[in-house]
């Protein structure tokens, strides 16, 4: 049984990271931390989205 991939938590898992990446980015989003750390939590959106992109929810043994 195949999956569709806009079926997958792991798609809409990297669509959110990437609206908070975005939102933390620009500011919209007040971390109350130091710029540092807001450009930390970004980067560990990111990787999420990345990690949504390259995952294949079609295929069982492959990523």
């Amino acid at each position: 049984m195949e999956q569709n991939r806009l079926l997958s938590p792991v798609v809409w898992g990297a669509i959110a990271a990437q609206v908070l990446a975005i939102l933390v980015t620009l500011g919209v989003i007040d971390t109350g931390v130091s710029e540092a750390l807001d450009a930390l939590a970004a980067s560990v959106l990111q990787l999420l989205v990345a990690f949504g992109v390259l995952n294949n929810p079609t295929s069982k043994t492959d990523f």
